[in-house]
């Protein structure tokens, strides 16, 4: 398998041809309208509605389970029906999930505003992905979801900052706002991607593509492995508002907080991933981002001050950006290009596990934060830390074979 040469990656760059620009257009819209919301949204949960940590944990589960757990099915519709077909329906579903959440706050409510968002995500994920790996090519598939993953972080940045000063005025605005986003992305996709990507490759029913990604073994266990990952990135938006609560008067320090990890992502995006692509393999490089995950939830546990938080946050944040470009990468060369989306569809299913299990089981440990004891107030960042431990080692463990 040939791998990327990151020396190449700037000219690559300026090379980029018009629907690959379209699709990152696309990212970037659609991240700043994520983290408008998204990264606000427990904290509202908590202090303006307030819910318990544990139903927030639990809608926050009812999310990822939404968006991650149709994914295999959705993948291989967009293979078979057409990626921008899939990414238009998703971007309309998502807004309209995103703005019912300016007009409820029972329970029943907020459920059914998770479901719309986390069924349109699970629309667009997989064929935007699947899009990206087509038309970027294989030689230049880490360096694309590299750009992808600083416009989406460029996104972090601005998001949660806009969205704090907009919550400062009525939540309501931030979650029309980011509907509002996801809907100009929807004007980008029907007017900016072509019909089809594949190039000439020969479409296959659903359960065709479907079934040849469920017996790919290799990959099931790369899947299961990335799973147990997510667990760790399923506490971003859950464990960072609970120790906001305690340490930050408001959303717009939240805001902050998230947008001050975001910089340094940006910033080091690049070269923390060009150094991963030259020296590590694509198993040691994600061991050592589950590793980074870990440690920034032990330093957020261990350090309860608006400093110990950033630190924290930026270090997760850290492992999230070495994590994220490899593991889409290593997706892409699993499958082919008749069933990309479906390949990346089982992957969300994976994800959805592992976002089920760390939603929920967060909700569960962080609830302990409230323990009179100070040994139980330590198990929810211990616990993860050792998890992140046993992850790493297994993926470690992942034979690379042709995949680097």
């Amino acid at each position: 398998m040939l791998r990327p040469d990151p020396r190449r990656w700037p000219a690559r760059f300026r090379a980029i041809d018009v629907p690959l620009a379209v699709l990152l257009a696309d990212t970037f819209t659609m991240a700043l309208g994520f983290y408008m919301l998204v990264p606000l949204l427990a904290f509202h949960m908590l202090q303006d509605i307030g819910l318990t940590v544990g139903v927030v944990g639990v809608l926050a589960a009812v999310r990822s389970a939404s968006q991650q757990g149709m994914m295999p099915w959705s993948g291989a519709l967009a293979d078979r029906l057409g990626h921008r077909r899939a990414i238009a329906t998703g971007v309309l579903v998502r807004a309209s999930g995103f703005a019912l959440f300016a007009f409820v706050e029972s329970v029943p409510g907020l459920v059914a505003a998770s479901v719309l968002a986390g069924l349109g995500g699970s629309l667009f994920h997989p064929a935007s992905y699947a899009a990206y790996a087509l038309l970027a090519g294989e030689r230049n598939r880490v360096a694309v979801y590299s750009l992808r993953e600083i416009l989406s972080n460029v996104g972090f940045v601005i998001g949660p900052l806009v969205g704090g000063l907009l919550a400062g005025l009525d939540f309501r605005w931030v979650c029309l706002a980011s509907a509002g986003f996801f809907a100009i992305a929807f004007v980008i996709t029907v007017v900016g991607l072509p019909r089809d990507m594949r190039r000439g490759a020969p479409v296959a029913g659903e359960a065709r593509t479907l079934r040849r990604a469920l017996q790919d073994r290799d990959f099931v266990r790369f899947c299961a492995l990335a799973a147990a990952t997510w667990v760790l990135f399923s506490q971003l938006y859950l464990a960072v508002p609970v120790q906001a609560q305690r340490v930050l008067p408001d959303s717009v320090g939240l805001g902050a907080v998230y947008s001050l990890a975001a910089i340094v992502m940006v910033v080091v995006m690049m070269p923390l991933t060009r150094a991963a692509d030259r020296w590590w393999t694509s198993s040691t490089s994600l061991a050592i981002a589950t590793l980074g995950l870990g440690a920034g939830l032990l330093l957020m546990g261990s350090l309860p001050s608006l400093a110990g938080l950033a630190v924290g946050v930026t270090v997760f944040t850290l492992g999230q950006v070495l994590f994220q470009p490899i593991m889409n990468s290593v997706v892409a060369q699993y499958a082919d290009e008749a069933a990309v989306a479906s390949y990346f569809g089982v992957h969300g299913l994976a994800l959805a596990v592992g976002g089920v299990v760390g939603s929920a089981g967060g909700g569960v440990l962080y609830s302990l934060l409230d323990a009179d004891a100070p040994a139980l107030r330590a198990v929810p960042w211990a616990t993860f830390a050792l998890w992140s431990v046993v992850a790493a080692w297994l993926h470690r463990r992942r034979p690379t074979g042709v995949l680097t």
